[in-house]
């Protein structure tokens, strides 16, 4: 683990408590900036929304800005000099008119590559060789070179293979039902096969708007939910874990018929279960919450909260929206975009969590947010702990960067992920943290809203918590790295197998292509006991299963191997250990049938 405070201590358990409400408030305070900061860019002509990237793109620890254009115009790049922006020259020569603007490590290689969608127009996909030397490669890559009304567009490994897979919906609305999605699956070698018919999610006969990855049932295999646009039924695809979907929608109650332009996918009330929030016309969004699992079926479904939460936006068309926490308390507030005919009714689209029961509106320092917009995306651009916000407007306007100036003494952490096994970037793992009372879970995305991309440093806000008891990191290889005892106000860059020495242990139904050589073996069950008796200890460390242990290595926290004890069959074995020194230690606990668990002890 790479962070800003190399003090920061990792240690190895689980927390389990009860899971009570938590915040901290605060006067939440935004000031619009984009002049100031030096971005100028703006769209005149051209379909509704434009896409807005946040985004490291060249790799100096600050969110830079990529900004869609209009038909003949460049995208716009803005390099984050940690005062202001700085335009560049375009990287690429895209004058199409571009939607979702999407920088993912495709192939693996360490750099971020480029997705451009365009409406109308030929989308294309860009390989980075290296110092941003971004190379069309939309043609030797197998992807399509006809021209699409192509709007959102998602990075997610749906095969758990180690590589990023490519969805694209198009939204071929002229009054006809014309719409689809296209789902690219990425074959490991620089190339895409189309497989949308193979895994049955081509959503024909709807329009949608934008779509996301993620996993409404907690199975880890990453399912897609799509927003339709005018009047057709909004589609949840799950995920069979075997190369295809299946129509969800109605068994899970979120088949919602509506004018849906974006997904906003996030656990809302912290339950551990992610909720989802579709933007709409005047009539009102819906922000679907997740039942869980039914106590009586393995069932899961969705109710409409909007109302009840205050954010349906029911006098005006909504469309990006992002959960984020502005003034970290701890729990997630939203900010959405929208538009009206009615002057009386544009502008003030933020909205404040109070009790993860309600939200309210937030007008101080959003006076002037009474444009029309349409797209956003969040990072924290001058790195002072608070998430900003850039929003598309409509013509004539500029685009908006609104700078959180919210002063308060909550903490916070910010995670930055790098899969060795799973893909690069890290997409699609699960986060999930513990602060005494306060959990959160999360889920890493790469395009969200509509036509948005959100900084790849996930952000959690922790309230008045000094310290991050425990970290759990769950990767789409299935691999599970946890940290504990976390100092907060940190950036911590975490690399997949951190925690257990390097060796990452695989889920017996993930088969991974062309990715580094691992040790696949089964993990001990978390429902077998085993007990580290006295923790912290002095002299004597009792260790007491209720399987047959094989053996036991003993290492230090930085993987370290001290001591290797083979039994030929235990339930119980006492160690001396009043020779070692006062510090951390792992001891890894291997079965008769090979497979193995780490646990931490602490001597004292």
């Amino acid at each position: 683990m790479r962070l800003h405070n190399p003090q920061t201590q990792l240690l190895w358990s689980m927390l389990i408590g009860l899971l009570l409400p938590y915040g901290a408030m605060a006067q939440i305070t935004f000031k619009e900036s984009a002049m100031d900061k030096n971005v100028h860019h703006r769209i005149l002509h051209g379909a509704i929304g434009a896409g807005v990237s946040v985004y490291d793109f060249n790799q100096d620890g600050l969110d830079d800005l990529t900004l869609a254009s209009e038909r003949g115009q460049l995208i716009g790049f803005y390099i984050n000099t940690g005062t202001n922006f700085e335009e560049i020259p375009a990287l690429v020569d895209n004058r199409e008119e571009a939607k979702q603007i999407l920088w993912a490590d495709y192939d693996n290689d360490g750099d971020a590559d480029l997705f451009v969608s365009a409406f109308l127009g030929q989308s294309y996909l860009y390989e980075n060789q290296g110092d941003l030397v971004l190379v069309d490669v939309t043609q030797s890559s197998g992807l399509p070179l006809d021209r699409h009304a192509a709007y959102g567009a998602n990075w997610g490994d749906y095969n758990r293979d180690g590589w990023l897979d490519l969805l694209c919906t198009y939204h071929n609305y002229n009054g006809e039902q014309t719409g689809s999605n296209s789902l690219f699956r990425n074959n490991a070698d620089g190339t895409f096969t189309e497989v949308t018919d193979n895994a049955a999610m081509g959503n024909t006969d709807r329009v949608p708007f934008a779509a996301a990855f993620m996993d409404f049932n907690n199975d880890q295999w990453p399912d897609i939910y799509t927003a339709n646009d005018k009047l057709t039924y909004n589609t949840l695809y799950e995920n069979l874990g075997n190369g295809k979907f299946y129509d969800a929608s109605q068994d899970t109650h979120c088949d919602a018929r509506m004018n849906a332009m974006c997904v906003n996918a996030a656990d809302i009330n912290q339950d551990g279960w992610v909720d989802m929030y579709v933007t709409n016309t005047f009539v009102g969004g819906q922000l679907l919450q997740n039942s869980g699992p039914n106590p009586n079926v393995l069932d899961i479904s969705f109710e409409n909260r909007a109302p009840d939460l205050g954010i349906a936006y029911e006098n005006g068309n909504g469309w990006g929206s992002t959960f984020f926490d502005a003034d970290n308390d701890g729990d997630l507030d939203l900010y959405m975009c929208g538009n009206s005919s009615n002057p009386s009714v544009k502008g003030v689209h933020f909205y404040e969590n109070i009790d993860k029961q309600h939200f309210e509106i937030i007008t101080q320092g959003f006076e002037v947010d009474t444009f029309n917009s349409f797209s956003n995306a969040i990072g924290d651009f001058d790195m002072d702990g608070m998430l900003d916000i850039i929003v598309q407007n409509n013509q004539p306007t500029h685009f908006h960067l609104w700078d959180n100036l919210t002063e308060n003494d909550n903490h916070w952490v910010k995670i930055k992920l790098e899969g060795i096994v799973s893909n690069r970037d890290g997409i699609g793992t699960r986060i999930e943290t513990y602060a005494k009372e306060l959990y959160q879970s999360d889920f890493t995305y790469c395009g969200f809203g509509f036509l948005g991309q959100n900084t790849d440093k996930k952000h959690i806000g922790l309230g008045q918590h000094e310290m991050l008891d425990s970290l759990i990191i769950t990767w789409p290889s299935g691999h599970i790295d946890k940290f504990y005892n976390l100092t907060t106000n940190q950036l911590y860059q975490i690399t997949e197998g951190e925690s257990t020495n390097n060796e990452i242990f695989m889920a017996p139904d993930v088969t991974v292509v062309g990715r580094p050589t691992v040790t696949s073996v089964d993990v001990i069950p978390m429902a077998a006991i085993i007990q580290l008796m006295p923790n912290p200890v002095q002299n004597q460390l009792t260790i007491q299963t209720d399987f047959a242990i094989d053996n036991l290595t003993i290492s230090t926290i930085d993987g370290q191997v001290i001591r290797q004890v083979y039994l030929e069959y235990a339930e119980q074995i006492t160690l001396e250990v009043a020779h070692y020194q006062a510090g951390i230690y792992l001891i890894k606990i291997q079965d008769l049938e090979g497979r193995s668990r780490f646990e931490k002890w602490v001597k004292m």
